[in-house]
């Protein structure tokens, strides 16, 4: 139970590396929908065009990739800007994971990059109650 362990250096390096993987996952991605362009069906429905999944490129640079890089790193380094940083990022993979659970709903596909993105949301999610946790118990 993660309510009752002390925070240890294998959480702390868990979550620094977590956030680390989480923006190389997102470089990856970007390779693979750039170089293998048949596999973007896999992550859109017959109903929906590729540009539909490629005007992600812009939020995804910025807001995933760049966050969850900037957010390992200031969490590894203790910068008094990553709480706020690890807020917003949580907050913006959460409304992506949303519209993409909509989207994937309401078209009857895209399910994979939908269940990246939830679970990207749901590990997120859990890193802010952990912190947040911890940094009451400190006060």
């Amino acid at each position: 139970m993660i309510g009752n362990m002390k925070f240890t250096g294998y959480w702390k390096n868990g979550i620094y590396f977590y956030l680390l993987a989480q923006g190389i996952g997102g470089i990856l991605w970007w390779c693979l929908l750039f170089q293998l362009p048949d596999c973007r069906s896999w992550f859109l429905s017959d109903s929906l065009p590729e540009r539909v999944l490629l005007s992600f490129w812009l939020p995804d640079c910025l807001i995933f990739i760049t966050g969850s890089l900037a957010a390992a790193s200031g969490y590894r380094n203790h910068r008094s800007w990553f709480p706020p940083l690890l807020y917003f990022l949580t907050g913006g993979i959460a409304y992506v994971s949303l519209y993409c659970l909509a989207l994937s709903v309401s078209t009857n596909g895209g399910w994979p990059g939908t269940l990246i993105m939830l679970c990207c949301m749901i590990v997120m999610l859990l890193i802010c109650l952990v912190l947040n946790r911890d940094r009451h118990r400190e006060i």
